[in-house]
């Protein structure tokens, strides 16, 4: 009894000195800074891309091929209700089935990962290829001030015709100029 109460007494004793020691703590900012670019290497940074489309693809890529193996096998046995797709169903796929759903399925997910990894990498390659542009020698000379430039004419209009159109044409309201249509 007397072990008991004492380690009763201790335990009590324990969780009042922790429950108390916050409060005669400093208060220091605990908010982790951000990282810097410089700080994680790029392939670290891609390995990590890769690693999250990739288990981040998995469920939804196992899913679709559990549907698209139910349908075939239901297709290739000529629709014979024993083999209706029920992706739900426990008991569907034997062992070797769900083997070959779930190596299908992680060999998807890599390709979509690799694909996202070579597509960023080409992105990356082409941005550093591209040579900036510089707008700043860019001058414009008026046309009487250039020698080699030539002044194209207008096309010369039917003096008529632009008679003919104005005598039919009225401007309405809203100073829009409306045509009338003779018949």
């Amino acid at each position: 009894m007397k072990i008991k109460s004492f380690f009763a007494k201790i335990l009590i004793f324990s969780l009042i000195l922790n429950m108390a020691l916050p409060a005669f703590c400093e208060e220091n900012d605990t908010t982790p800074k951000p990282y810097n670019k410089e700080e994680i290497p790029q392939a670290i940074n891609d390995l990590r891309r890769f690693e999250i489309i990739t288990l981040g693809s998995l469920p939804f890529v196992t899913f679709d091929v559990s549907l698209a193996y139910s349908t075939f096998r239901y297709v290739q046995h000529d629709f014979d209700s024993a083999y209706k797709p029920d992706i739900f169903s426990p008991n569907t796929y034997t062992q070797e089935e769900q083997r070959n759903i779930i190596l299908t399925s992680i060999g998807i997910c890599i390709g979509i990962g690799l694909t996202d990894l070579f597509v960023q990498l080409i992105k990356r390659s082409n941005k550093k290829k591209a040579a900036p542009r510089n707008y700043d020698d860019i001058a414009i000379i008026p046309i009487s001030q250039d020698n080699e430039a030539s002044k194209i004419p207008l096309p010369e209009s039917d003096s008529e015709d632009e008679a003919s159109d104005s005598e039919n044409s009225e401007v309405s309201e809203e100073g829009m100029e409306v045509q009338e249509i003779e018949e």
